[in-house]
């Protein structure tokens, strides 16, 4: 079986490599209505700016920068934000069924929320303050078809954004209206009871530029047969119709001239089937999380070369839960409110420096989280706090094509003290989308309220000695257009966290407490291609990534973290009426909490995606897992179930209307 499944992978990664050169050699046709934007040196080399708050050429950014255009996002088919990255090197997905996660370079703490991955909508962090988390799924809200590019940066980030920018730095760079400049409409159906509706208006009126878009489904969800669960008491393993999710999103900017006021609005109720937290799987357990934010910003231009921006921003983060366990219910609930604002100063100070500098306050007026049944309430606590933060970045040109970035971040907590975040870089630019990077950066991450101050009778404690967390990160890329539609890009990386914050349960006591467990080691190296014809929908893309992510106290492999992975998609134009996509991902087993280890995965997801017909409409179908294959993740602390099963052959048809 292990030889025959070796032919397998390597017959499929040649077919995809053939795929790419055979594309790469067509010619021009006729009758193709729809054009790239931009060629393979443009997407390259396409602005960004997340890596330094400005905008900037992804070549000399002093970051290892991915993206994943409105292109990509609408031919692939995605439709969550884990889903999209999980087409990237170094990115790996889990789904408790509760939670979507991603794990980043081999680090990915089961059940961690996504707390050490800062997530943004156009430079506004989502991160809540109780638990840190970052959303990945459908509780995220957004419509991606009004996303223009997801940004993303890989390492540490927290040199310019703060605490939690350990692993990943995503940011969503949202569509203007004048890009939109008219009305989306799109509904979805698909297996398992799934049903979608999503609409976006767009428009540029004079200076006014108005974009609104909005969001909902429900689904049925899977059942399911644990056989762990296996015995009267927990219904034999059962769990049927408690898969099922409900969601909806809002978002809304207005820009005009240098004034910007943007929001959103999230509200997602999500069934929980596994049994987690010794709930009943024949009852009712469910999660509900609501995610709002507004944001006001004003960029004022200085001189000619300097401009300086200023912003404020409320949020509100509302959590709640259900957790019937045989014939006792118990009952969770979170919030988290918090205000702030940010100056920034940017200044070109002659021909050789880019110069940004800012400082940043954040009062968290609310953060609490209370946990209760009908007779009484166990824990109900808020812990208020605030943080000043100071940062500046200098890009120096040293010569023509060779740039020197130094920054450093201080962030000054009322809880837990104070972290300085350094970052150096060297980019050598060696053509006008070709580079050589050598970086390093660092990061940290204050416990959450929940690690630092939660503690429930006779099942878990407080750790008062509970220490932020840190990572150091050392990193090389070489970004090579290889021909004039084939782009290369190689990093290897070395990245250590120190006092990594786990929950370990104390045999002394019996009860579980959140620890700094010590250091971890992540070493990698990962390869992507990717194809673009410069004049047809026609691309490509196949990544490699192997990785090794070690426990420094017992040298052994951390949990939920593959060695290997491999992932490749195509857009081929079949006609001129509709195109093919297929997609191919690879991954090593990883081990589970208990010591044991999944089984290697190897998934293909197939999808056509019609041209316009009747003047306005697209038509798309997806099916992912094609071949139905059954697989499984580690799962977490709360569950009985050492591996998760992941989700089965779904189907999805989706009809776009533009106007």
């Amino acid at each position: 079986m292990k030889i025959k499944l070796s032919y397998f992978l390597a017959s499929l990664l040649i077919i995809q490599i053939v795929a790419v050169l055979r594309l790469s050699g067509q010619i021009d046709t006729t009758g193709v209505n729809r054009l790239f934007e931009m060629n393979l040196s443009d997407l390259m080399n396409q602005k960004v700016v997340t890596a330094s708050k400005y905008s900037q050429g992804s070549s000399e950014a002093a970051s290892s920068i991915g993206a994943i255009t409105a292109d990509e996002i609408k031919e692939y088919g995605y439709r969550t934000l884990g889903e999209a990255l999980n087409s990237q090197r170094g990115i790996y997905l889990s789904d408790d069924k509760n939670y979507l996660y991603i794990g980043s370079r081999g680090f990915s703490r089961p059940t961690d929320y996504n707390n050490r991955i800062v997530v943004m909508i156009d430079g506004h962090i989502l991160n809540e303050v109780v638990y840190g988390s970052s959303f990945m799924g459908n509780e995220l809200g957004i419509n991606l078809a009004k996303v223009e590019k997801i940004e993303i940066i890989r390492g540490p980030g927290a040199s310019i954004y703060g605490s939690g920018g350990m692993l990943n730095i995503i940011n969503l760079i949202m569509k203007k209206g004048a890009d939109i400049n008219g009305i989306d409409v799109s509904a979805g159906i698909g297996s398992f009871g799934k049903k979608d509706l999503s609409a976006m208006y767009g428009k540029k009126i004079k200076a006014t530029d108005i974009t609104i878009s909005a969001i909902g489904g429900t689904s049925k969800g899977e059942n399911y047969l644990f056989s762990e669960l296996n015995s009267p008491e927990t219904n034999f393993g059962k769990s049927e119709g408690k898969d099922w999710e409900k969601y909806m999103g809002f978002q809304a900017t207005l820009i005009n001239r240098d004034f910007k006021i943007s929001s959103s609005y999230s509200n997602r109720s999500k069934g929980i089937p596994t049994g987690a937290f010794n709930t009943d799987l024949s009852s009712d357990v469910e999660s509900t999380d609501k995610r709002f934010f507004i944001e006001s910003s004003y960029r004022k231009q200085v001189k000619k070369n300097s401009s300086l921006l200023l912003r404020l921003y409320y949020d509100d983060y509302e959590y709640s839960g259900s957790y019937p366990s045989y014939g006792y219910d118990s009952f969770d609930a979170s919030t988290g409110r918090w205000a702030g604002g940010e100056v920034q100063y940017y200044l070109e100070a002659g021909k050789r420096n880019i110069i940004t500098a800012g400082f940043e306050y954040k009062y968290a007026f609310r953060d609490t989280y209370k946990e209760w049944d009908y007779d009484t309430t166990y824990f109900n606590h808020n812990v208020a706090f605030s943080v000043f933060s100071l940062y500046a970045q200098d890009q120096i040109k040293l010569l023509k094509n060779i740039n020197f970035t130094v920054g450093l971040r201080y962030d000054q907590y009322s809880v837990f003290g104070h972290a300085a975040s350094p970052r150096f870089a060297l980019v050598y630019k060696y053509s006008g989308s070709s580079s050589v990077k050598l970086l390093y950066s660092e990061a940290f991450r204050i416990p959450n309220f929940y690690e630092a101050y939660y503690k429930s009778y006779n099942v878990h404690k407080i750790n008062s000695d509970i220490k932020s967390e840190r990572i150091r990160t050392a990193e090389i890329t070489w970004s090579h257009k290889i021909s004039g539609s084939v782009f290369g890009n190689l990093s290897v990386y070395r990245s250590t966290i120190y006092n990594l914050i786990d929950q370990i349960l104390d045999k002394n006591d019996g009860l579980s407490e959140f620890m700094n467990v010590g250091k971890a080691t992540g070493t990698g190296a990962e390869y992507e291609l990717r194809y673009k014809h410069p004049s047809n929908n026609n691309q490509a893309f196949l990544n490699f990534t192997l990785q090794r992510s070690v426990d420094n106290n017992s040298d052994h492999i951390l949990t939920n973290s593959p060695e290997f992975m491999v992932k490749s998609g195509i857009v081929c134009s079949f006609s001129k009426y509709f195109n093919l996509v297929p997609e191919f991902f690879y991954e090593t087993g990883r081990k589970t909490l208990s010591g044991n280890k999944t089984g290697n995965v190897c998934l293909i997801n197939f999808g056509i995606n019609s041209c316009k017909f009747l003047k306005y409409f697209e038509a798309s179908l997806k099916a992912r897992n094609l071949f139905n294959i059954k697989y499984y993740a580690p799962g977490g602390n709360e569950h009985i179930q050492d591996g998760l099963i992941q989700n089965s052959r779904n189907i999805y048809v989706k009809l776009t209307a533009h106007f």
